[in-house]
């Protein structure tokens, strides 16, 4: 009697248990979903001189523009007491990635020492590198890595430490970093340059004869990776080039798509096919290999003379755009948003103000409480 009723307390027990454990699971799932749920879809852009600027509305309008020096202006006149070559400056764009952990991380510093910096709200910034230039850097599996004048780190703390990786490869060229999904590229000015790491970037691998074009930009998307670049040698009118590698970047295959053209902005996947953007026309492909163009439309600015910094929400089929053409920043840059890459609309001065040169456009996931303030 007694044995059978320990038996059924004990059954009970561990019943209550097993509820108590379903029930906290249940709740920390519903948590996690409710502070998702918080969470809104924000663009992230950041440029020249420290300069970081959101849309928090899906391209609508851009806030919380802030830089190191909003009185300085990029290239105007040398006798302007506010000029800068914001080429070669410790504030010169080379980087901007954001972690799936939620830390955003930019980069700055060309031909003088730089700073990498970190923010959890892309509005307020901290230092936590500094003597870096050129290179950029990349997130992958939540590890920062820098390239910096051939040299590279990682940081698997949010940048609280860092690393310095070496091996025998030749980092000459000033290769700069990308990342697609937890696969990073070293791409330098010259094919040879081209190397891969999966182990997010404790090791790297050359990948001679690559034929990925310039490289620019890579995406992922229907199982494969494409690079789009424009081709630049001296003596030789320039090339829009595009490749695509079906085995995750290992090797490639391009061609010169467009002889005499330049890409005006970087390759996007948009759920369905690649776009990008050259000599007025929207330019997209299903598979790498075979591209269509239509005619597009841009506003006040010639559509063949527009280049811009794009990015996509695949949520809401958003695309927008910042120009990055040469001698439009400031009064003359302007911010766009189109639904399907053909007809875009200018933002008015309400919505986007004009400033230092942008490089980079993200999409991210932001708490909504960061950003509203």
């Amino acid at each position: 009697m007694i044995k059978q009723a320990f038996q059924q307390v004990l059954s009970t027990g561990w019943r209550v248990l097993v509820a108590l454990l379903i029930l906290a699971g249940s709740s920390s799932v519903s948590a996690v979903k409710a502070a998702d749920e918080e969470k809104i879809d924000v663009f992230l852009a950041a440029g020249k001189l420290g300069r970081t600027v959101m849309s928090i509305d899906d391209g609508v309008s851009w806030i919380h523009d802030k830089s190191d020096d909003d009185s300085a202006r990029c290239w105007c006149e040398k006798s302007d007491p506010h000029y800068v070559e914001c080429d070669h400056d410790p504030r010169s764009f080379t980087g901007l990635a954001a972690s799936a952990d939620g830390w955003f991380y930019t980069q700055y510093g060309w031909g003088y020492p730089g700073t990498v910096r970190r923010s959890r709200n892309f509005i307020d910034w901290e230092v936590v590198r500094k003597d870096v230039w050129g290179g950029g850097l990349a997130v992958s599996a939540n590890v920062v890595v820098s390239l910096s004048n051939g040299r590279r780190w990682r940081s698997v703390d949010h940048g609280i430490t860092w690393t310095e990786v070496s091996d025998s490869l030749d980092w000459g060229g000033h290769p700069f970093v990308k990342n697609v999904g937890d696969t990073l590229f070293a791409v330098g000015r010259e094919d040879r340059q081209f190397k891969i790491s999966k182990d997010a970037g404790e090791s790297w691998r050359l990948l001679p004869d690559v034929n990925a074009g310039w490289s620019d930009s890579i995406v992922v998307g229907n199982g494969i990776l494409v690079s789009m670049g424009t081709r630049r040698l001296k003596d030789q009118p320039p090339v829009a080039c595009t490749a695509r590698s079906s085995d995750g970047g290992m090797t490639w295959s391009g061609q010169e798509l467009l002889p005499g053209k330049t890409w005006a902005a970087n390759v996007v996947f948009n759920g369905n096919e690649f776009v990008n953007w050259a000599d007025g026309q929207r330019y997209h492909s299903l598979d790498g290999i075979k591209w269509t163009a239509t005619p597009m439309t841009t506003g006040s600015l010639n559509p063949k003379h527009w280049s811009a910094n794009v990015a996509l929400n695949p949520s809401t089929g958003t695309y927008v755009a910042i120009l990055n053409v040469w001698g439009n920043f400031y009064e003359k840059q302007k911010a766009y948003r189109s639904k399907d890459g053909i007809s875009w609309r200018e933002l008015d001065a309400e919505h986007f103000k004009g400033g230092h040169p942008l490089g980079r456009i993200i999409l991210s996931r932001i708490p909504r409480k960061d950003v509203m303030k």
